[in-house]
């Protein structure tokens, strides 16, 4: 399979970013989700659910800032706080089923975009060889 030049690849690049900042837009726009707490719920995704200081940490901001995100997740059905397993004292943040089903729905929107790209791509280049 022959490599993509940079002259290829760039312009595919910029309208998948493109095309990923438009639906980014959209997708928080119809769900009433802010930046701030689509970022804490793939931070909590990706850790498989963090203690709340870890999360406050993570991001950069104060302990009462990460609860008042948490909270607003938990109102919406996004994430819950459980205790810790290890010690029962400290607060564990997961998502919930619907947390997780939210994010699934934007990561399969995202891949398409990615996909569709990379095929247009495909096309292109097979086109300008004959």
């Amino acid at each position: 399979m022959a490599r993509a030049s940079d002259a290829e690849v760039w312009p595919v690049l910029r309208d998948t970013l493109a095309e990923m900042r438009l639906l980014g837009a959209h997708f928080l726009r119809r769900y009433h989700l802010s930046v701030g707490q689509a970022f804490t719920m793939h931070r909590i995704l990706d850790s498989g659910g963090l203690r709340l200081s870890a999360l406050a940490d993570g991001l950069g901001i104060s302990r009462p800032a990460a609860s008042a995100l948490v909270t607003s997740l938990e109102a919406r059905g996004w994430a819950r706080r459980d205790r810790s397993p290890v010690d029962g004292r400290g607060v564990v943040v997961r998502l919930t089923p619907r947390g997780l089903d939210l994010l699934a729905t934007f990561d399969r929107k995202f891949e398409s975009i990615v996909r569709s790209n990379v095929a247009r791509r495909s096309r292109r280049n097979c086109e300008s060889r004959r």
